[in-house]
């Protein structure tokens, strides 16, 4: 460095000059015949690319008639398909309306049977009701016959139990008064037989009172035997009054019986005749109840008769609301099941139109290849440096390897010289990175960038090469230059 600034570099910048006249030179030379060889590549591959692609092209139109002769061949063939598929659908829809029909007249018979079979039972039903009305009433007329008849017999009873008890009551007056007129016959026999023993003893006692005065005593003996007569006389009259007073106090006593059991037998009768009224009573309000019950009942019996009817009426009216119903439903069923089937029935194929006829590929445009123009030789740079300072001594060195390092960053970018071109992303900084292969190497592949993009995107790292096409300088981009 020390002999830059001792010279100022110029020595230094004249061996650069010339290395790098000498490399421009020999790039221009390589870069001239490499022009011309690209040049006589293009134009073969230009030939080969016309004979492959006439041939694919011929290939193409080929596979296309024949694609379009098959897809015909199938229209015609599903065509025929669809219409068998018509015909058999539409035969099927004939037998299903056929078994529709005979199903919704199996399941109507059905229905009026089971209806025919409710209203029998209605019918039976009624005629059940009137039966147990009529011989309810039947057994209400026997009940209250019954009950007139048990009402009579009780009459009759009572009658003959007043009769009886009244026959009682006289046979057992008419007994008391027999046995009053017994006690009465006893007490006068007894007074009667008292009496004559009384005249009896009375005559003895003259006779024997005589005797013992016949017999001629006198004095006291004589008197106390006519005493002594006289006491027997008088006890003898004493016993028979007493005899005749206990009898008459029996007597009155068996009267007094008597009579209290005949106003007790009276009582008795009374108490009979109220029982036998009371007993008459009873069993009249008794039938009057069972009358009133039987009524009753027959009335319940009529009322649950009528309301049995009336219900087998309403039974019978929505039995018939209910029969239309299971008529309508029927009809809807199947109607229902006609819709299914017209709904599987296929709708008539048409003929599909036909395809057209491909057209034959067109003929491809071909431009051949511009050919080279060879560029201006590169001249010897002029030495410019005069005693530069330090600074500007560095600032030639830089520019210097600047100029050597973009010689060599140039890229050959051109679309023109690429094919089979892929995208593959983006750099960090937004530029699009492709891959693509040479038209003259097809089988190497490289990665990089587009000239093309890069005169709007980085206009600045595109320069124009001698043989015309776009290059890139990579050194400006963050995207890498490199085969794949």
């Amino acid at each position: 460095m020390a002999g830059w600034i001792g010279d100022g570099g110029r020595g230094d910048q004249q061996d650069a000059i010339n290395q790098q006249y000498e490399y421009n030179n020999k790039m221009h030379s390589y870069n001239w015949a490499e022009s011309l060889a690209n040049y006589a590549y293009q134009q073969e591959n230009l030939a080969i690319q016309k004979v492959n692609e006439q041939a694919l092209r011929n290939f193409q139109n080929q596979t296309n008639f024949n694609g379009w002769l098959n897809r015909e061949n199938i229209r015609m063939y599903e065509y025929g398909k669809d219409v068998e598929a018509y015909n058999a659908s539409a035969d099927s829809y004939k037998k299903q309306l056929d078994y529709n029909d005979i199903a919704y007249d199996i399941a109507l018979n059905d229905a009026n049977r089971v209806y025919q079979d409710q209203l029998i039972g209605f019918g039976f039903q009624n005629q059940d009701l009137l039966m147990k009305y009529h011989e309810g009433g039947e057994q209400a007329s026997l009940d209250t016959k019954g009950l007139s008849n048990k009402l009579s017999q009780a009459q009759a009873l009572s009658g003959l139990q007043m009769r009886e008890t009244k026959l009682n009551k006289e046979s057992f007056q008419a007994e008391k008064a027999m046995e009053d007129a017994g006690l009465r016959e006893t007490l006068a026999a007894g007074k009667a037989e008292a009496a004559f023993k009384s005249q009896e003893a009375r005559i003895g006692y003259l006779g024997k009172e005589g005797q013992q005065r016949n017999l001629g005593q006198a004095g006291r003996s004589a008197a106390k035997s006519v005493q002594a007569l006289l006491a027997s006389y008088g006890a003898n009259q004493a016993a028979m009054a007493d005899s005749i007073s206990r009898a008459e106090s029996r007597y009155m006593l068996d009267k007094r019986k008597i009579s209290e059991s005949l106003v007790n037998n009276a009582k008795m009768t009374n108490i009979k005749i109220d029982q036998i009224g009371n007993n008459l009573l009873n069993t009249k309000m008794d039938a009057q109840h069972q009358q009133d019950q039987i009524g009753l009942k027959f009335s319940q019996l009529k009322d649950r008769t009528d309301f049995n009817r009336l219900q087998l009426q309403q039974s019978m009216i929505s039995s018939g609301e209910q029969h239309e119903a299971n008529k309508t439903k029927l009809s809807m069923d199947k109607y229902q099941q006609d819709l299914n089937a017209a709904a599987n029935l296929m709708p008539r194929p048409d003929a599909p139109p036909q395809e057209i006829t491909p057209l034959g590929i067109p003929q491809t445009t071909y431009q051949d290849p511009r050919a080279p123009v060879e560029g201006p030789k590169p001249e010897k740079a002029i030495n410019t440096v005069q005693r530069p300072s330090l600074f500007n001594t560095f600032l030639q060195i830089a520019g210097t390897a600047a100029s050597v390092y973009s010689g060599f960053g140039l890229g050959g970018s051109d679309l023109e010289l690429k094919e089979n071109i892929v995208r593959k992303g983006r750099s960090p900084k937004g530029l699009p990175i492709y891959e693509w292969n040479y038209k003259h190497e097809p089988e190497h592949r490289y990665q990089g960038v587009m000239a093309q993009d890069m005169l709007e995107l980085h206009p600045s790292a595109v320069v124009e090469a001698d043989n015309g096409y776009l290059a890139v300088d990579y050194t400006q981009l963050d995207v890498e230059f490199k085969e794949v």
